[in-house]
């Protein structure tokens, strides 16, 4: 490149600066295409914030490299991209996925920035080309080496770990048709002849807890759910990563499985994770059902986001958390159903959860009003403005009415039309 005369402004800079006014959209449209175009890194909620996280630190530490004229080789790699490998590894996604991210973010940012140079006409765009290549391959380098190393180390650690046995049983068991009950009954010391219960549990909130305190976490929680379900033999308990555990129970086939009272235990014992219940079912097939089960009802929980009770009873959920994986197809459904009462607006918020409360309550003013913790002329207030503002008929469509709100009740703003401007 050309030498600057001293203070001319640095072509390489000016163009970063203008990317930086428009960061967070860019970097929205690279965490979906990445996604798009990784199919190893299509992930759940809990993993996408990571790559989330992962991709605007890696943004943002790279433009504040190029616009401050810092050595990219000075720069550790951020402290969310080396949790996110370290997450991968856990989760068997294979480094290779995780350095084509990367290939593929620094092939994004370079269309980007050159866009720029060129839009706003700079001197020798050839050496602005080179110069910036020299300082983005240094910086993607030296990243790639760091989260490499902490990929491999984590996956090392992970692998020897004791659980690791358990897992690969665990997964013969629910993945391969052929496997041997007995073998693994013996691998797992746990029966597969009587009645499971699975249940899917995950560290909740923003605490920072070591490896070794949620380990400690879980095993409280397969304690307690033995003690309240009255549970035969040992838990079985599985870490899926270090914030994530499944947990199986031989239970009576009559077992009674009640949400709310795991809930008031959970509080009571200050356990800082949420859980999704399976459902009791007998033999081999019933461990797989039922495993099966309390993964939609995690999956439906985490959708809702944090708003969704710490506790979620697959059979309490179950019309909504079998469609969990069909987000456009709900969404339609209900548009169709509920019509301009289906927008992402607080107002039509408060109609909806009336409307669904009152619905479920058998269409009582005395029970929604005390469940809701309002007037019961507020509920009746609200019931007549829902049904006539946007024309709802509640003799009719009562059945589509109901699943619909329950619908936005658990998915949100996911199934919900924007509000207009």
């Amino acid at each position: 490149m050309e030498h600057l005369a001293e203070g001319a402004p640095d072509p390489v800079v000016l163009a970063a600066q203008v990317v930086q006014t428009n960061r967070d959209e860019f970097i929205a449209k690279l965490v979906a295409t990445t996604e798009a175009e990784i199919s190893q890194l299509e992930h759940d909620e809990p993993l996408h914030g990571l790559l989330e996280a992962s991709i605007t630190e890696n943004i943002v530490t790279a433009l504040h490299v190029i616009i401050n004229r810092i050595d990219p080789l000075t720069v550790d790699a951020p402290a969310s991209a080396i949790s996110y490998a370290r997450r991968l590894a856990q989760r068997d996604v294979p480094l290779s996925a995780l350095l084509r991210a990367y290939r593929l973010g620094h092939a994004q940012s370079l269309d980007l920035v050159l866009g720029e140079a060129v839009r706003l006409g700079l001197p020798d765009p050839a050496g602005t080309v080179i110069a910036l290549v020299q300082v983005t391959s240094a910086y993607l380098d030296r990243v790639c080496d760091q989260i490499g190393r902490a990929y491999e180390e984590e996956r090392e650690r992970w692998v020897d770990t004791r659980g690791v046995l358990r897992q690969y049983w665990v997964g013969q068991v629910l993945d391969n048709p052929r496997v041997d009950p007995r073998q693994a009954e013996t691998a797992l010391d746990h029966p597969f002849s009587g009645s499971h219960l699975a249940i899917e549990c995950w560290r909740h909130g923003s605490e920072a807890a070591t490896a070794t305190d949620t380990a400690a976490v879980f095993d409280r929680l397969a304690s307690l759910l033995h003690t309240v379900l009255r549970a035969q033999g040992r838990p079985l308990l599985v870490h899926t990563d270090e914030a994530h555990a499944r947990i199986w129970l031989a239970v009576r086939p009559d077992c009674h499985v009640d949400p709310d009272t795991i809930a008031a235990e959970l509080a009571d014992a200050a356990l800082p994770v949420r859980a999704a219940l399976g459902i009791v079912r007998p033999g081999l097939d019933g461990f797989r059902r039922s495993t099966r089960a309390a993964a939609r009802a995690k999956a439906l929980a985490l959708s809702a986001g944090p708003g969704a009770p710490r506790v979620v009873s697959f059979a309490r959920v179950a019309p909504v958390a079998l469609l969990v994986d069909e987000p456009r197809e709900l969404a339609d459904f209900v548009s169709d159903t509920l019509g301009d009462l289906a927008v992402d607006d607080p107002r039509c918020e408060l109609l909806r959860e009336t409307l669904r409360v009152f619905l479920a309550t058998n269409r009582s003013y005395a029970a929604t009003a005390d469940q809701l913790m309002v007037h019961r002329n507020t509920v009746h207030y609200r019931v007549q403005r829902a049904v006539d503002h946007y024309h709802l008929n509640l003799d009719a469509d009562a059945f589509d009415l109901h699943f619909a709100l329950t619908v936005c009740h658990w998915h949100g703003a996911k199934v919900l039309r924007r509000k207009p401007r």
